[in-house]
């Protein structure tokens, strides 16, 4: 019998800090997109209704989102518009980006691996040879835009905010943020937690008008009866889990990119990541099975020391 781990706590965690003259915060937390998001605001009875309006429009594009693929994968047509387009054309990128170890369709694996709800199981081989085949093909697929489709979100909402003049906020689905402004006369500061204890962080960083976003392999994973690990992230063209990183993080411009970047490197190993981050200038920090911590494309310099 498989068993299932879920994490509940975030994968990045923003920490409490109170400097001269700065304003008292409220957090608002919620659940949606399949995580707990949190939005942090200076404390107004004017932030308190936003927090409403911010929730409405994650839902109301979380709904939209959901109803599409669900359409889509029922009818096996994935011909996309207006919102799902955009969705699309953005896997597209990410897709040549990892030279198609990243596709939207490696829900057709992971679907038969058991995520999202089960039943857990290992297909055999040549099961997993005929899904990635039938990838390839483009032949009786399903489909989840949901590596970067939360970052998407995030990143709306965010802008409501910002039609709403708000100077001053957090919001944090899951691991997935964006630091809006300074909370009061400090930057935003950040901890990336350690995959295996609560207590610990791989790295703390202070983040102003930029996004961050965390994917790992101890989010969403179950262990078999010989006590392998498989999670939730998997490579098109082999159909398993890639063995480079067990976290990654990239910070970002906007928490789509930032997002789709974190599942699309840790399908990468460290030498084409390397090159990619500088290329988009995309700070990563990156942890192995060996323990190992590495910080690339000036990841440092966000750093608090």
């Amino acid at each position: 019998m498989s068993k299932l781990f879920s994490t509940a706590f975030y994968i990045i965690l923003a920490l409490s800090l109170v400097g001269c003259g700065e304003e008292k915060y409220q957090t608002e937390r919620f659940y949606n997109m399949g995580t707990f998001v949190s939005l942090t605001l200076p404390k107004t009875k004017k932030n308190k209704k936003l927090t409403i309006d911010v929730r409405g429009r994650i839902q109301e594009l979380e709904n939209i989102i959901k109803k599409a693929t669900d359409k889509a994968n029922e009818d096996k047509q994935f011909c996309f518009e207006g919102i799902m387009n955009d969705l699309h054309e953005t896997g597209i990128k990410y897709a040549e980006l990892t030279d198609e170890r990243f596709s939207i369709y490696a829900y057709t694996i992971a679907k038969e691996y058991g995520f999202h709800e089960g039943p857990y199981r290992v297909p055999s081989e040549t099961r997993i040879k005929q899904l990635t085949k039938n990838i390839n093909n483009l032949y009786d697929l399903q489909m989840d835009m949901g590596a970067y489709a939360k970052g998407y979100i995030v990143d709306k909402a965010t802008d409501l905010l910002k039609e709403k003049n708000v100077k001053s906020a957090m919001l944090n689905a899951g691991g997935d943020l964006y630091a809006l402004g300074k909370k009061g006369d400090r930057k935003w500061r950040v901890a990336i937690k350690h995959p295996d204890f609560h207590d610990k962080f791989l790295s703390i960083i202070d983040i102003e008008n930029i996004a961050l976003a965390t994917s790992g392999d101890y989010e969403r994973f179950f262990k078999t009866d010989e006590g392998e690990r498989i999670f939730h992230i998997f490579d098109s063209t082999t159909g398993k889990n890639p063995q480079y990183h067990r976290s990654v993080s990239v910070i970002a411009d906007t928490v789509e990119e930032a997002d789709g970047l974190a599942t699309s490197f840790f399908l990468m190993p460290i030498d084409e990541i390397a090159k990619k981050c500088l290329e988009l200038k995309t700070p990563v920090l990156l942890y192995n099975k060996d323990d190992e911590t590495t910080k690339l494309c000036g990841w440092e310099k966000f750093e608090n020391n």
